[in-house]
């Protein structure tokens, strides 16, 4: 049996932000939604909201009209949603969660039916997603607490344990997840939260002592006196927050225990950074603790920058060390406070610069194409990983100013000196890597995935993700012809290779249909491949098996077009487009492959500040790319010439190291290991494939009987309106099969009698495994 993944959330508010990301996440091809609606028909989270806004500013909620704490009526709530309001809006990029207190999701369902006041906000449904769980059903406090899909908790059922956890939810929200496993959880724990940790309500007080001292009762507020007096010497009826943050500055004794709270979960406590920056804090100190000192981390910050900003006059190797110097000394502040809080943004960069700084002061080396290509895809793709970390997290302008300048600098003589070693070698025997090009087979139960410009180390990613996916990955690699363009390139990744030949004046480097000698168009590939017995599926299909001798071929992915567009931009993309190719391959097995291999035409470069510009007269060439053209005539242009794949006697021009014709930051089409070596992915299922069939469905009044022939007992029986929606369940709940094979589904409702239905069989993750129609209430 699988196992259930381990719960890793620091805090409740941590894990309902990791479960909004996961219900925002939208698979290739779909439109991303506008707005996430959270309902809640009892009210019951209306009590952590206001907590919660402190680390959502995105997070808006239906009520009275209050701009300030983000409420309003459901039209102002919609004008937020469209952005009419720029000045409450979240960016564009960001996605608004809509809060709802007493509006459950069947209200939103019910259109016309439901309240006046929530009639605005009902196509957001369809525009949008609503938040629930897996049967359809809002989340509750305790459902969430509970379920695997949550924080997967041991909660008693009994209503006293219900009324202290809806209690003490605000305290509930800033308590480590951790703290709360191993017991049943029952009224007394969640009541304890109130009274029992004087560290958590101390660090509060100093973050926000009106509120805290507004938010207590007498009682309450006498307990947190008394014991801030016995257990940490401080009379919070006379002193201020800023005599805590002296002491807690000092440390020693209950104090430290303070300061490893706040280390914690330091964005919980927004006031306190601004307090420990306060002339009175005790900074000044000669034993203070430079980590409890967040303007030492800003000056820290800004020596950083400088030294990062100083490398581009270095020379290669002095550079790589001064960024492995800068680590070892930089590296402890990532463990600082300040770091969860975003204020070390370069301090986090520097760790994939070390990487990058590292593996950089090895150049790619080799006696020949072979030894280089191989050196290349053993460990030499590691660098390109590493210029891309450095150049993914999103920094604010100055800080991301000096990451790139960085990267330039340990980057940029890596690859030129990478590009010019292996042109050398192609130039004096380029049947070494045209004989690395190879067409792609195909085969009957698999499925080809094609992904424009999957280079070498993002496809070292894909691997990692897939197979974090449970899935069994072998990556080789090929190499691709040149130019490296997909015009050329493409038709040698598909089982049509063999029909495609190259013209005698190509244009923008296409080749012909060898049949017709018409040019290699999108259309006309897709049609030579299809004749070679192969299903093609259009890209947001899954395309269930055929059972065609040839399996099937699809696409996915938009590096290639991002690179293009975005620059630099790309690097921040990739982990999204990994996510959307990874999901794509599991839609691919669910719908009947048995593996899935993918493909690629080409790779390429990417340097922020964009590639050294070579100059080529127009007048030499016919068609000019950024590291590609094709020679005019017997021209003889002063930059490297090579032969293009398709016919050996037309010639292009690729110009050196890494040097382009055009100024831009992301380019192929050249000669180099980056554009040239790209990865082949074999893609398994890890474990035997799930298969399920129902046998019999039987109606005994509202009662369901199933019987599903499975090779797992853990397969679960829903009865859906909509099979491919689980929030259409009539069932009072969804059932294992279990050692008996068969299952009995009630539906609770009896105005569904007599409505058309469908019995369907899910994986443990969820996915239809068969399906069979039928009437409720009716005898089959």
């Amino acid at each position: 049996m699988t196992a259930k993944p381990k719960k890793e959330f620091g805090t409740l508010l941590d894990a309902l932000r990791s479960s909004f990301e996961r219900s925002l996440r939208t698979a290739e091809g779909m439109v991303e939604p506008v707005a996430m609606l959270w309902t809640d028909p009892a009210g019951e989270w209306r009590g952590l909201i206001a907590k919660f806004r402190l680390s959502m500013p995105q997070l808006y909620t239906l009520g009275c009209y209050d701009p300030a704490e983000r409420t309003g009526p459901a039209i102002w709530l919609k004008c937020v949603v469209d952005r009419s309001i720029p000045e409450i809006a979240p960016p564009r990029e960001i996605t608004p969660v809509l809060y709802l207190p007493n509006v459950a999701r069947q209200d939103l369902r019910a259109a016309g039916g439901c309240s006046m006041l929530v009639q605005p906000l009902v196509e957001l449904q369809y525009r949008g997603r609503v938040w629930h769980q897996q049967n359809g059903r809002d989340w509750t406090v305790e459902a969430f607490l509970v379920s695997d899909e949550g924080l997967g908790l041991d909660v008693a059922k009994d209503t006293k344990t219900k009324e202290a956890m809806l209690r003490s939810l605000p305290l509930l929200a800033e308590t480590i997840v951790e703290s709360l496993r191993g017991r049943r959880l029952e009224a007394e724990d969640f009541d304890k939260l109130a009274v029992s940790d004087p560290v958590r309500d101390l660090l509060r007080w100093m973050s926000n002592p009106e509120g805290v001292r507004e938010g207590m009762d007498g009682g309450r507020w006498q307990a947190f006196h008394s014991l801030c007096q016995s257990d940490f010497g401080l009379n919070v009826e006379i002193l201020r927050p800023l005599d805590a943050a002296s002491r807690l500055v000092a440390g020693s004794g209950r104090w430290d225990d303070v300061w490893q709270r706040f280390c914690e979960a330091p964005q919980l406590y927004p006031g306190i950074a601004d307090l420990l920056r306060e002339p009175g804090a005790g900074q000044g100190k000669l034993t203070f603790d430079l980590s409890r000192n967040p303007i030492a981390n800003e000056e820290s910050e800004a020596a950083l920058r400088r030294e990062l900003l100083s490398l581009t006059g270095l020379p290669h190797q002095e550079a790589c060390d001064r960024v492995l110097a800068l680590e070892q000394e930089h590296a402890p502040r990532r463990q600082w406070p300040w770091a969860k809080l975003g204020e070390s943004p370069l301090a986090l960069g520097l760790e994939p610069l070390a990487r990058l700084a590292k593996t950089a002061r090895l150049p790619l080396a080799g006696g020949s194409v072979k030894e280089m290509v191989e050196a290349f895809a053993s460990e030499g793709w590691r660098c390109d990983a590493a210029a891309l970390d450095a150049l993914a997290n999103t920094k604010p302008a100055a800080e991301a100013a000096a990451i790139s300048s960085a990267v330039r600098a340990l980057y940029a003589p890596w690859l030129e000196s990478g590009a010019q070693r292996f042109q050398a070698l192609v130039s004096q025997n380029s049947v070494d890597l045209r004989d690395l090009v190879r067409g792609v087979s195909s085969e009957k139960e698999t499925c080809l995935l094609f992904v424009d410009g999957l280079r070498f180390d993002v496809g070292g990613r894909l691997q990692e993700e897939l197979e974090n996916r449970d899935l069994k990955v072998r990556m080789t690699f090929r190499a691709t012809p040149l130019p490296t363009v997909t015009a050329t390139a493409k038709p040698t990744a598909t089982p049509a290779f063999k029909m495609i030949k190259g013209g005698e004046s190509p244009s923008e480097f296409v080749p012909v249909v060898a049949a017709t000698s018409q040019p290699c168009t999108y259309q006309r590939l897709r049609e030579q491949i299809a004749r070679q017995g192969v299903e093609v599926i259009d890209a947001e299909n899954a395309g269930t098996p055929t059972g065609a001798q040839g399996g099937g071929w699809t696409e996915a992915g938009k590096l290639d077009e991002l690179g293009h567009k975005l620059g630099c931009g790309l690097a921040s993309q990739i982990p999204a487009e990994i996510d959307r190719i990874a999901e794509r391959v599991k839609t691919l097995f669910r719908a009947g492959w048995e593996k899935v291999r993918i493909v690629t035409d080409h790779g390429w470069l990417l340097l922020p500040g964009g590639f050294p510009k070579i100059d080529l007269p127009d007048y030499l060439v016919e068609t000019k790319w950024a590291r590609c053209a094709l020679v005019r005539g017997d021209s003889r242009p002063a930059v490297p010439t090579y032969s293009w794949y398709w016919n050996p006697y037309i010639q292009i021009v690729s110009p050196p190291g890494i040097t382009c014709f055009k100024n831009v930051e992301y380019a192929h089409g050249g000669v180099s290991l980056q554009e040239c070596i790209v990865p082949e992915l074999m893609v398994e299922r890890a474990v035997p494939a799930i298969v399920a069939n129902i046998t019999t469905v039987q109606w005994r009044g509202m009662r369901c009987r199933v019987s599903v022939n499975s090779n797992d007992p853990r397969v679960r029986v829903d009865l859906r309106v909509n099979w491919r929606r689980p929030d259409t369940t009539i069932a009072a709940s969804v059932k294992e099969i279990g050692d008996a094979g068969e299952v009995s589904l009630v539906v609770e409702d009896d105005s569904h009698e007599g409505t058309s239905a469908m019995v369907v069989v899910l994986d443990p993750s969820g996915n239809v495994l068969d399906r069979m129609p039928t009437t409720v209430g009716e005898s089959q």
